[in-house]
């Protein structure tokens, strides 16, 4: 039950912060930030704060992910987990190209999340 919690926070956590992040930069895809005034305007849409709000509250999400479990297992999953929404968030709606590199560097991830969790599991018992 346990790394079922880890799991679902992390999973939320990194919802909740690339959503945000794709809010900004799907802002950013129309603004300039040229000078003093256009960041000012940008950081005082509502939009962006909304956005910064989902990253604040990612963050506390992370905490709660945190509590349940060891730093070492919960920040590699809720990282691989953000990469993964990351991604797919960028191929979908950013048109980002997947490249075979990309590939091999999320299993590469993937990889390395499983050997910490089998080292993790190793101390455990």
């Amino acid at each position: 039950m346990k790394i079922g919690l880890i799991v679902i926070f992390c999973f939320s956590y990194a919802l909740l912060n690339v959503t945000g992040a794709a809010i900004i930069k799907s802002l950013l895809k129309v603004q300039k930030l040229d000078d003093f005034s256009s960041w000012l305007n940008f950081l005082l849409n509502f939009k962006v704060v909304g956005a910064f709000a989902l990253i604040f509250v990612s963050a506390l999400v992370m905490f709660k992910a945190l509590s349940y479990g060891n730093f070492s297992i919960v920040v590699p999953v809720a990282t691989g987990i953000n990469f993964l929404l990351t991604v797919i968030i960028g191929y979908f709606f950013f048109h980002d190209k997947i490249t075979l590199y990309s590939i091999f560097g999320f299993v590469l991830i993937l990889f390395g999340i499983a050997i910490l969790s089998l080292n993790n599991n190793q101390h455990a018992q």
